[in-house]
């Protein structure tokens, strides 16, 4: 068994939503960054080229105090390199060994960063 152990901080931002001329319901604003959670940049594309996860997916491990994280979902680093991804896939992995070392797989294309 492997832990996946944290090296940044990823939350997820909070969207405000309006409505468009044509009354279509539109993100206004991105919002805040919320719930900040300990978490790690599993593979990016540009230096792993995991076959697995296809062209453009970062694989990311997240908190599971994020639960649930549905497609489309924008994260973001609240300080550091101010990276964002678009979530693709999340998948809750539980540990019936230790609650303390769950995890969030999370496959994601970046957004900014």
């Amino acid at each position: 068994m492997a832990v996946i152990a944290p090296d940044t901080t990823i939350g997820k931002r909070e969207p405000v939503w309006g409505r468009d001329g044509h009354g279509t319901r539109v993100v206004v604003d991105p919002g805040e960054v919320v719930g900040a959670r300990p978490a790690r940049v599993v593979s990016e594309p540009a230096t792993d080229g995991d076959a697995a996860t296809g062209p453009g997916r970062w694989v990311l491990a997240v908190d599971p105090g994020l639960w649930p994280l549905a497609a489309g979902v924008e994260l973001a680093e609240p300080a550091g390199s101010g990276r964002s991804w678009t979530v693709i896939t999340a998948d809750l992995r539980p540990s019936g060994f230790d609650p303390a070392v769950s995890y969030i797989r999370v496959e994601a294309s970046l957004t900014a960063g």
